[in-house]
């Protein structure tokens, strides 16, 4: 009796001690893989903002009739770059303009156009790079800004030479008149003198 209920027991001690072993083999991977992505996490490089490179801008001496072309590398090191922008102003930033430049992932170039400046000034500007991880950079120069310089249009320069020359031609114009009159009034009163001397030179010979 001993023997056979020994014989009966065995198989489900052996089922428990089975079920035992595979659960406390599940929690131990269970918590063997909370462990190693703990440490991944732990250990996992920090997010990377895009590096945004030093701009160049064509032509590199523009006039007031010429868009500038500015040119600027950008990457990501842990994403895929999702746009990038170009503020600028002429005002001082008084007021400023944003531009969206456009991207190529295989040169890794953003290309924005600033318009002309029709009348000459001073353009100051940054970049703002975004990827599509949700990190962002600016590049503002250390925020002295990107700046270039357009001349004044020949035209303004020739107007305002031209009112020069007018208001001078004018003075000079004034002045020769007055100096005419001056030199004009003793020739008239010579030639009076003359008609005079005459008329009684005439006068005198009839009486005679």
């Amino acid at each position: 009796m001993t023997v056979t209920a020994s014989k009966s027991s065995s198989p489900s001690l052996v089922t428990v001690t089975d079920m035992m072993t595979k659960r406390s083999l599940s929690v131990l991977l269970l918590t063997l893989a909370f462990a190693v992505g703990s440490i991944g996490l732990a250990h996992a490089p920090p997010s990377q903002p895009p590096v945004i490179g030093t701009p160049i801008i064509s032509p590199t001496s523009p006039t007031s009739s010429n868009p500038v072309t500015v040119s600027v590398n950008v990457t990501s090191a842990r994403s895929t770059i999702k746009n990038v922008t170009i503020t600028y102003t002429n005002d001082n930033w008084k007021s400023n303009t944003t531009i969206v430049a456009t991207y190529n992932a295989t040169t890794t170039t953003a290309t924005g156009q600033i318009p002309a400046l029709a009348s000459g000034g001073h353009v100051e500007y940054y970049i703002v790079a975004f990827d599509n991880a949700g990190n962002s950079n600016l590049n503002s120069n250390n925020g002295s800004y990107f700046t270039y310089d357009v001349p004044a249009p020949a035209s303004l320069i020739s107007v305002s030479t031209l009112t020069y020359i007018l208001v001078a031609a004018g003075i000079a114009a004034g002045i020769g008149v007055v100096a005419f009159k001056i030199l004009k009034a003793p020739q008239g009163k010579s030639r009076q003198s003359k008609s005079s001397s005459t008329q009684d030179q005439n006068w005198t010979r009839s009486s005679a």
